[in-house]
């Protein structure tokens, strides 16, 4: 890759990626919007991207928040932020004292991030995922019941009065807890071979159960083929600033994280991208990312339709794609197994409908 292979003007994607910047590139100049218009319309773009609070906090570094009319909203997105971690510190304290084994995922970021929801792994049996629901049912959460509840059960911290959780609409009191990694009853990852990566993250009033940076990334990137379907910018940013603090032994140990778990094709598909990105951006491809490549190969489909889109995101993968990912997951017989049983359960026609307008809906958003 090379400058050349740059759309003619920057894009909405460059003008956003250049303004907040690269951690594999501290030494440039952050850009900045010419003006208002240009950044609002940049804030709401890095809003269907999830990397609002990112944005605005490079604005606040270049202490133009109030020149843009954006101090506000700045502020409203930090709150999000600060109340999403006592969501995930309220948890962790909860599990941790009644033995809980559990991690958090794909809800700490390494950089100024706030997701849709705070997602947990339950390593433990059915019977004490059960144990583990009647907990936090008696600890002041309330369950959410979806249209088709599979492997995972929903709850609405009601702190503070939060009363109105929401089946479709997650908010910074959600907590998701998932007994199998699936989407609907199709396993995308094996929690049993994830839990000895779980480590402990300190905070300021706690220690929460999480897993390592090269564990949690792979499952970000998965997450966003199966099920979202989707590359936003936020795990563009997620990707380059848990690579960026890696060093030789982590990166292999990514690499084969992701050989384990058969999905060597979805991660080089995704890394093909953020190496396209970057280089649009900054110039370059980080050594880091063209080490992941060499190794596990270099895929061009998702990264044409991305400079056919004029690097527009979030980029929505083909069905090509999707449909690779779950082949090369096929060589699991847990995976097998799950989807066997996703084939048994559509027999009713609820769920068989279901999913059907699930896929239909993914296919056709540009955001989630």
């Amino acid at each position: 890759m090379n400058g050349q292979e740059q759309v003619d003007s920057p894009s909405l994607t460059i003008k956003l990626l250049r303004t907040i910047g690269s951690p594999f590139a501290p030494e440039q100049k952050q850009a900045s919007p010419e003006n208002k218009k240009e950044a609002l319309e940049l804030y709401e773009y890095a809003t269907k991207n999830k990397i609002g609070l990112a944005y605005l906090e490079s604005l606040k570094n270049q202490e133009r928040l109030e020149e843009f009319g954006l101090k506000r909203k700045y502020e409203e997105e930090k709150k999000k932020h600060d109340v999403q971690r006592v969501t995930a510190s309220r948890i962790s304290e909860l599990f941790n004292s009644h033995g809980i084994n559990y991690a958090i995922f794909k809800s700490f970021m390494p950089f100024p991030a706030t997701p849709n929801d705070v997602d947990i792994i339950h390593f433990g049996s059915d019977g004490e995922f059960e144990r583990a629901a009647e907990l936090m049912l008696k600890s002041n959460y309330m369950e959410v019941k979806g249209e088709a509840d599979a492997e995972q059960r929903m709850f609405h911290d009601a702190r503070n009065g939060n009363l109105n959780p929401h089946p479709k609409e997650k908010d910074m009191y959600d907590v998701d807890v998932y007994h199998k990694i699936s989407a609907s009853y199709v396993q995308y990852l094996d929690k049993r071979k994830l839990e000895k990566y779980v480590i402990g993250l300190n905070t300021s009033n706690n220690k929460l159960k999480v897993l390592r940076p090269e564990a949690e990334l792979v499952a970000i990137i998965i997450h966003s083929i199966i099920p979202e379907m989707l590359c936003t910018l936020f795990v563009y940013y997620a990707t380059l600033y848990h690579l960026e603090k890696m060093n030789s032994e982590e990166i292999d140990r990514f690499i084969d994280i992701a050989k384990e778990n058969n999905v060597t094709f979805p991660v080089r598909m995704h890394f093909s991208l953020v190496a396209e990105l970057h280089n649009a951006a900054n110039g370059f491809v980080p050594e880091k990312i063209e080490e992941i490549l060499a190794e596990l190969g270099n895929e061009t489909r998702e990264k044409r339709i991305l400079l056919k889109n004029n690097l527009k995101m979030p980029h929505k993968y083909s069905l090509s794609t999707v449909i690779r990912t779950l082949l090369e997951k096929g060589k699991e017989a847990e995976f097998r197994r799950s989807a066997v049983k996703q084939m048994v359960y559509m027999s009713n026609p609820k769920l068989t409908k279901w999913i059907i307008y699930n896929i239909i809906w993914r296919r056709m958003r540009e955001t989630y």
